[in-house]
């Protein structure tokens, strides 16, 4: 493509930008966990479900996000659910009960739905598609820095202000980020075949979404999907900050330095894996790999003792960093769509995503809340049951990806169902 570097420039940092604000609010209560667990008296298990509510939303919307990609282009949809997340926020920081929390945390996983799935469509039409994983990688790392500030930066706020305040500020970068996504956003290049596109009726959109998941590959790619992310944001925006609570004993300000870190290692390992998809042959070998590494993890920090604080923080943040391979995983997947399913495809691959951090997040509260003491904190068995619970699922998700084709020796994309006269 002619200019491509001055293409990819323009994309990924006005991408990147609209991408924070999604970012943050996917990892926003990690660090104020245990004060909004005080103010409003959850129990871990409903913190569990609290944490997890975004993830699940986002998962449920992933399908419809998809549709109105193909059909009204990823500008429309962005800014329009992105409204949403803003209003959401504010309702965050008002509630007052368990109800009124889940419920703004489940339209705050509507409301940035779209956000990563339209960067992928566009990155798909603008530029090309054997760096995907490498410009994919870049969008997913700098809009990374949403999670960065849900870290460090939240916890020193909510010091200052309280967490609810946090959550005003919130709403207010979201307006921001909004304006901005709306002004420079673009669907598609010239003369591209989305803007010639015919309509489709709902059956046809449904029939399609149908035919993706029936197939056999996808369903492959789907399950390590499933738990890669919700392993390592298990750990990132939930139970970590209780795990170096309860065992470490370490305050707001020393837990939000630690995933702070742990953050940064995420977003270097995303862009480290889009680059490395671009030197590897075979993108399954490199996926297979990862899962592994990050399984052996999991498995030792549940049989290692009480280390020192640098010792466990730094073997945190290796996870962190092995375990971010997602992008290679949406690459592999995007192998397998056409451009007319383009959008519903990759959405649909993403429901995994999000589905597996809830379900991982939530199986986290009644694993730690099982074990949890009369003074509300875990011991560190509670722990060690969770890492190797991790562990478990994330081998049984790997052994049923090990059964698909690799997406660089062999492309085939699903094919289209036909379309009602």
């Amino acid at each position: 493509m002619k200019n491509e570097a001055g293409t990819a420039f323009k994309i990924i940092a006005t991408l990147s930008i609209v991408y924070v604000a999604s970012n943050f609010f996917r990892s926003s209560i990690s660090v104020i966990a245990p004060d909004i667990m005080r103010d409003l008296s959850l129990t871990h298990e409903q913190l569990g479900i609290v944490g997890g509510m975004f993830f699940i939303a986002f998962a449920l919307f992933q399908v419809p996000v998809g549709i109105l990609l193909d059909r009204y282009g990823p500008k429309k949809t962005i800014c329009g659910l992105m409204l949403i997340a803003m209003i959401s926020s504010i309702g965050f920081a008002f509630a007052t009960n368990f109800m009124e929390l889940a419920l703004a945390r489940f339209f705050l996983g509507i409301g940035c739905s779209p956000v990563l799935m339209g960067s992928l469509v566009i990155i798909s039409r603008w530029l090309s598609a054997e760096r995907f994983a490498f410009y994919a990688s870049l969008v997913v790392g700098l809009g990374g820095l949403g999670n960065i500030v849900s870290t460090t930066p939240t916890a020193l706020l909510a010091d200052m202000a309280g967490w609810r305040e946090v959550f005003w500020v919130a709403g207010g970068i979201t307006a921001v980020s909004l304006i901005f996504g709306f002004f420079i956003i673009k669907d598609a290049p010239p003369g591209h075949a989305f803007h010639t596109r015919q309509p489709e009726s709902l059956k046809d959109a449904a029939a399609s979404v149908v035919k993706i998941i029936r197939d056999r590959e996808f369903q492959y790619v789907f399950a390590i999907n499933l738990v890669i992310y919700g392993a390592v944001m298990t750990i990132v925006a939930l139970w970590g900050s209780h795990y170096l609570h309860d065992i470490y004993g370490l305050d707001l300000a020393d837990r939000g330095v630690i995933l702070f870190w742990m953050t940064v290692s995420m977003i270097a390992g995303s862009i480290t894996y889009g680059w490395l998809d671009g030197i590897f042959k075979n993108r399954k070998h490199l996926i297979m790999g990862a899962a592994v590494a990050s399984i052996l993890l999991f498995v030792l920090l549940a049989v290692i003792p009480v280390l020192a604080v640098w010792q466990i923080s730094s073997l945190l943040i290796l996870l962190c960093f092995v375990g971010s391979y997602g992008v290679v995983i949406m690459s592999h997947g995007r192998a397998i769509f056409p451009e007319k399913l383009l959008g519903r495809g990759i959405a649909t691959l993403n429901t995994a995503v999000f589905l597996g951090v809830f379900l991982m997040q939530a199986m986290g509260g009644f694993i730690v809340g099982f074990f949890v003491e009369d003074d509300g904190s875990a011991p560190m068995i509670a722990y060690r049951v969770l890492f190797v619970s991790i562990a478990a699922v994330v081998t049984v998700a790997l052994i049923i990806y090990s059964r698909s084709r690799d997406s660089k020796t062999q492309l085939r994309k699903i094919t289209e169902p036909e379309t009602s006269a």
